[in-house]
């Protein structure tokens, strides 16, 4: 893969700089009083200048908004990508995230849908299946399987498998695609990896993801594959594609996923980059770059 871009270094330094990860270190009523703080504080709506550049409109399902977005002046292509971001199934979309749509957008003269699915720790996963399944099955009905792609990042990674997978079961249509990027496969964070890597990874920290996994399995078990779909049945799927890098504290669970899937004889793209942070697609580094092209191959070449 190369030597790590010096841009790649100066993000890790940024980030741990700025202590980007000290909310994952809090637990109990600390970490309880600075999620609310933040859903309370940050918004969901996208950058102004998206709404002058992109055909975006906001629409509801089941009580919660979702972001439908297209090219403005151009026809849009048949590709139709249902967007979950991540956040550790706590936080609010970021500025990060919109970036990234609007290069899909700009890349495939896409429609990407984005819901801002409830959050925890008022909401569970079943609250979040309960807005998605309805608003995918919606939007999927006049979209070609091919042409429907799945995709998500970190914790929303993981439930992009697991939405596929409650899909089939529900014997509704299965997206051509299902791109997951860092995504959060198992929430009983048990490989015995994870603490070594914690050190190397500047954005995550175990401590209130524990917590957070509790709020979000409700009263089912984390080990549930609506929760941690690594837990699940992988076959009958759309076309699964991994990104994830070694500096992550996920990256033990997705190399363990690939393995498992090659077992089962299942398909999958699986992309490990060396040295690479949590969702580093979604920065300004040359790595980023040359994943995102790989993302964009896979999505054109479905047909």
């Amino acid at each position: 893969m190369g030597k790590e871009s010096i841009q790649s270094r100066f993000i890790k330094a940024g980030l741990r700089f700025i202590q980007v990860n000290a909310i994952w270190k809090k637990t109990g009523e600390a970490l309880r009083i600075e999620v609310e703080n933040r859903q309370r504080k940050e918004s969901y709506e996208p950058p102004k200048n998206m709404l002058k550049k992109y055909d975006c409109h906001k629409y509801e399902a089941n009580g919660h908004a979702y972001y439908v977005v297209r090219p403005l002046e151009q026809a849009h292509g048949s590709k139709h990508i249902f967007y979950l971001h991540g956040g550790g199934n706590v936080l609010k979309i970021s500025s990060l995230h919109w970036e990234f749509i609007a290069y899909l957008v700009d890349r495939l003269a896409c429609t990407v849908t984005v819901p801002m699915y409830p959050l925890a720790p008022e909401h569970t996963h079943e609250d979040v299946f309960e807005m998605l399944v309805p608003l995918y099955r919606e939007l999927s009905s006049d979209v070609q399987e091919q042409d429907l792609v799945v995709m998500g990042d970190s914790a929303r990674g993981g439930m992009s498998l697991a939405l596929a997978q409650l899909l089939r079961d529900r014997g509704l249509k299965q997206p051509g695609n299902i791109i997951l990027i860092s995504p959060l496969l198992d929430m009983t964070f048990s490989h015995p990896m994870i603490r070594m890597i914690e050190k190397q990874d500047p954005i995550s920290a175990t401590p209130a993801l524990h917590e957070i996994a509790k709020w979000y399995a409700g009263e089912e078990s984390v080990k549930h594959y609506l929760v941690s779909p690594i837990h699940g049945n992988f076959h009958d799927l759309g076309r699964i594609s991994v990104y994830i890098g070694t500096h992550d504290i996920l990256y033990p669970d997705a190399n363990k996923f690939s393995k498992l899937a090659g077992m089962q004889g299942i398909p999958m793209n699986y992309y490990e980059y060396p040295s690479m942070l949590h969702v580093w697609p979604l920065f300004p580094c040359p790595e980023a770059k040359k994943a995102r092209e790989q993302m964009i191959h896979t999505i054109e070449s479905t047909s």
